[in-house]
Protein backbone atom coordinates (compact mmCIF):
# COMPACT_ATOMS: atom_id res chain seq x y z
CA UNK A 1 0.00 0.00 0.00
CA UNK A 2 2.68 2.29 0.90
CA UNK A 3 4.56 1.76 -2.43
CA UNK A 4 1.52 2.37 -4.18
CA UNK A 5 0.92 5.92 -2.46
CA UNK A 6 4.76 6.32 -3.12
CA UNK A 7 4.77 5.65 -6.57
CA UNK A 8 1.33 8.05 -7.68
CA UNK A 9 3.13 10.36 -5.86
CA UNK A 10 5.94 10.31 -8.05
CA UNK A 11 3.68 10.53 -10.94
CA UNK A 12 1.83 13.48 -9.90
CA UNK A 13 4.78 15.42 -8.97
CA UNK A 14 6.09 14.24 -12.48
CA UNK A 15 2.48 15.35 -14.32
CA UNK A 16 2.87 18.64 -12.48
CA UNK A 17 6.29 19.31 -13.67
CA UNK A 18 5.40 18.98 -17.12
CA UNK A 19 2.48 21.22 -16.62
CA UNK A 20 4.58 24.14 -15.54
CA UNK A 21 6.91 23.04 -18.66
CA UNK A 22 4.16 23.40 -20.79
CA UNK A 23 2.79 26.30 -19.25
CA UNK A 24 6.02 28.62 -18.96
CA UNK A 25 6.80 28.09 -22.67
CA UNK A 26 3.55 28.82 -23.64
CA UNK A 27 3.56 31.88 -21.90
CA UNK A 28 7.32 32.68 -23.08
CA UNK A 29 5.58 31.93 -26.89
CA UNK A 30 2.80 34.41 -26.33
CA UNK A 31 5.40 36.92 -24.34
CA UNK A 32 7.56 36.74 -27.36
CA UNK A 33 5.02 37.41 -29.75
CA UNK A 34 3.52 40.22 -28.50
CA UNK A 35 7.16 42.18 -27.75
CA UNK A 36 8.02 41.13 -31.44
CA UNK A 37 4.51 42.40 -32.91
CA UNK A 38 4.72 45.63 -30.59
CA UNK A 39 8.45 46.51 -31.08
CA UNK A 40 7.98 45.59 -35.43
CA UNK A 41 4.76 48.57 -35.07
CA UNK A 42 6.90 50.85 -33.23
CA UNK A 43 9.57 50.31 -36.26
CA UNK A 44 7.35 51.27 -38.73
CA UNK A 45 6.05 54.44 -37.03
CA UNK A 46 9.42 55.63 -36.17
CA UNK A 47 10.30 54.74 -40.16
CA UNK A 48 7.13 57.05 -40.98
CA UNK A 49 8.63 60.08 -38.31
CA UNK A 50 12.03 59.55 -39.74
CA UNK A 51 10.60 59.87 -43.45
CA UNK A 52 8.41 62.64 -42.33
CA UNK A 53 11.58 64.68 -41.01
CA UNK A 54 13.90 64.40 -44.33
CA UNK A 55 10.20 65.47 -46.42
CA UNK A 56 10.16 68.70 -43.80
CA UNK A 57 13.31 69.13 -44.89
CA UNK A 58 12.73 69.15 -48.30
CA UNK A 59 10.17 71.58 -48.15
CA UNK A 60 12.14 74.07 -46.17
CA UNK A 61 14.71 73.49 -48.88
CA UNK A 62 12.08 74.52 -51.39
CA UNK A 63 11.10 77.49 -49.52
CA UNK A 64 14.64 78.49 -48.83
CA UNK A 65 18.63 76.67 -49.82
CA UNK A 66 19.54 79.06 -46.61
CA UNK A 67 17.21 78.05 -44.56
CA UNK A 68 19.21 74.45 -44.25
CA UNK A 69 21.75 75.53 -42.16
CA UNK A 70 24.45 73.02 -41.11
CA UNK A 71 23.58 71.42 -37.36
CA UNK A 72 21.52 69.88 -35.07
CA UNK A 73 17.48 70.88 -35.59
CA UNK A 74 14.51 70.01 -34.66
CA UNK A 75 11.39 70.95 -36.27
CA UNK A 76 8.55 72.91 -35.93
CA UNK A 77 5.06 74.37 -37.51
CA UNK A 78 5.58 78.30 -37.52
CA UNK A 79 2.20 79.26 -39.43
CA UNK A 80 1.45 77.00 -42.07
CA UNK A 81 5.33 76.10 -42.64
CA UNK A 82 7.85 73.78 -41.49
CA UNK A 83 10.54 75.34 -40.06
CA UNK A 84 13.69 74.31 -37.91
CA UNK A 85 13.56 74.93 -33.70
CA UNK A 86 15.96 73.93 -30.86
CA UNK A 87 18.70 71.15 -31.04
CA UNK A 88 15.94 68.03 -31.49
CA UNK A 89 12.06 67.91 -31.40
CA UNK A 90 10.28 66.14 -28.81
CA UNK A 91 8.15 63.04 -29.98
CA UNK A 92 7.49 61.46 -27.16
CA UNK A 93 2.98 62.19 -27.84
CA UNK A 94 4.38 58.94 -30.80
CA UNK A 95 6.33 56.79 -28.96
CA UNK A 96 7.73 56.69 -25.44
CA UNK A 97 10.66 59.24 -24.35
CA UNK A 98 10.80 59.49 -28.22
CA UNK A 99 12.98 62.51 -29.66
CA UNK A 100 13.58 63.50 -33.31
CA UNK A 101 16.90 65.19 -34.36
CA UNK A 102 17.71 66.73 -38.10
CA UNK A 103 21.32 66.87 -38.56
CA UNK A 104 22.31 68.87 -41.90
CA UNK A 105 26.45 68.97 -43.01
CA UNK A 106 27.89 70.73 -45.74
CA UNK A 107 28.78 68.89 -48.54
CA UNK A 108 29.66 71.50 -51.01
CA UNK A 109 28.25 74.71 -51.90
CA UNK A 110 25.27 73.25 -53.73
CA UNK A 111 24.85 69.70 -51.76
CA UNK A 112 23.96 68.96 -47.86
CA UNK A 113 23.68 65.62 -46.30
CA UNK A 114 20.51 65.45 -44.24
CA UNK A 115 20.13 63.13 -41.24
CA UNK A 116 16.65 62.25 -39.70
CA UNK A 117 17.24 60.28 -36.60
CA UNK A 118 14.63 58.74 -34.42
CA UNK A 119 15.46 57.34 -30.50
CA UNK A 120 13.05 56.41 -28.30
CA UNK A 121 12.42 53.48 -25.68
CA UNK A 122 10.76 50.37 -26.13
CA UNK A 123 11.13 49.06 -22.99
CA UNK A 124 13.20 50.04 -19.74
CA UNK A 125 16.77 49.13 -20.45
CA UNK A 126 16.61 48.68 -24.82
CA UNK A 127 16.46 52.13 -26.52
CA UNK A 128 16.10 51.93 -29.83
CA UNK A 129 17.09 54.31 -32.91
CA UNK A 130 15.83 54.53 -36.78
CA UNK A 131 18.21 56.48 -38.77
CA UNK A 132 17.49 57.44 -42.92
CA UNK A 133 19.83 59.90 -44.30
CA UNK A 134 19.38 62.18 -47.84
CA UNK A 135 21.44 64.12 -50.36
CA UNK A 136 19.49 67.58 -51.20
CA UNK A 137 20.78 69.69 -53.59
CA UNK A 138 19.93 73.01 -54.43
CA UNK A 139 17.72 72.46 -57.24
CA UNK A 140 17.84 75.77 -58.35
CA UNK A 141 21.62 75.28 -59.65
CA UNK A 142 21.93 71.65 -59.51
CA UNK A 143 19.78 68.99 -62.06
CA UNK A 144 18.81 65.95 -60.18
CA UNK A 145 19.90 62.69 -62.06
CA UNK A 146 18.31 59.31 -60.24
CA UNK A 147 14.49 59.99 -61.06
CA UNK A 148 11.28 57.56 -60.88
CA UNK A 149 9.30 56.31 -58.06
CA UNK A 150 11.14 53.80 -55.57
CA UNK A 151 8.91 50.40 -55.17
CA UNK A 152 7.23 50.13 -51.98
CA UNK A 153 8.43 47.54 -49.23
CA UNK A 154 5.55 45.95 -49.12
CA UNK A 155 5.23 44.68 -52.51
CA UNK A 156 8.97 42.58 -51.30
CA UNK A 157 7.47 38.99 -50.40
CA UNK A 158 10.90 37.71 -50.11
CA UNK A 159 13.92 38.24 -47.62
CA UNK A 160 16.32 39.01 -50.70
CA UNK A 161 14.70 41.77 -52.44
CA UNK A 162 13.49 43.17 -49.42
CA UNK A 163 16.77 44.35 -48.18
CA UNK A 164 18.57 45.00 -51.02
CA UNK A 165 16.05 48.03 -51.67
CA UNK A 166 17.22 50.98 -49.71
CA UNK A 167 15.21 51.98 -46.13
CA UNK A 168 13.47 48.79 -46.24
CA UNK A 169 13.84 45.71 -43.61
CA UNK A 170 12.65 42.22 -43.96
CA UNK A 171 10.56 41.29 -40.09
CA UNK A 172 11.72 37.49 -39.95
CA UNK A 173 8.94 36.71 -37.59
CA UNK A 174 5.86 38.33 -39.74
CA UNK A 175 8.18 37.15 -43.24
CA UNK A 176 7.17 40.60 -44.18
CA UNK A 177 8.60 43.52 -45.60
CA UNK A 178 8.95 46.66 -43.84
CA UNK A 179 9.47 50.31 -43.89
CA UNK A 180 10.04 53.45 -46.34
CA UNK A 181 11.76 53.20 -49.48
CA UNK A 182 14.38 56.13 -50.02
CA UNK A 183 13.06 57.88 -52.86
CA UNK A 184 14.96 57.91 -55.97
CA UNK A 185 15.81 62.01 -56.24
CA UNK A 186 18.44 60.60 -52.71
CA UNK A 187 21.00 58.73 -54.86
CA UNK A 188 23.47 61.22 -56.21
CA UNK A 189 25.10 58.02 -58.25
CA UNK A 190 24.74 55.97 -61.01
CA UNK A 191 25.05 52.77 -59.10
CA UNK A 192 22.95 53.33 -56.03
CA UNK A 193 20.33 54.44 -58.46
CA UNK A 194 20.10 51.89 -60.50
CA UNK A 195 20.00 49.44 -57.46
CA UNK A 196 17.43 50.88 -55.79
CA UNK A 197 13.89 49.05 -57.67
CA UNK A 198 11.56 51.71 -59.41
CA UNK A 199 14.46 54.61 -60.05
CA UNK A 200 16.38 55.31 -63.20
CA UNK A 201 19.43 56.98 -63.72
CA UNK A 202 18.89 59.95 -66.38
CA UNK A 203 22.45 61.77 -66.19
CA UNK A 204 24.82 62.03 -68.83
Amino acid sequence: MKSETGQSLIELLIALGIFIVVISSLAFFILNSYVSGRLAEEITKANFLAEEGLETVRSIRDNSWQDLSEGYHGLAIFGNNWIFQGAQEDISSQLKEGIRVIEIENIGSDRKKVTSQITWQFIEGRPQEVKLVTYLTNWQKVTIYCQGTCISCSDFLEKKSCNKQDGCSWIARDKVCAGICTPCDNFSDQTSCEAQSGCIWTGI
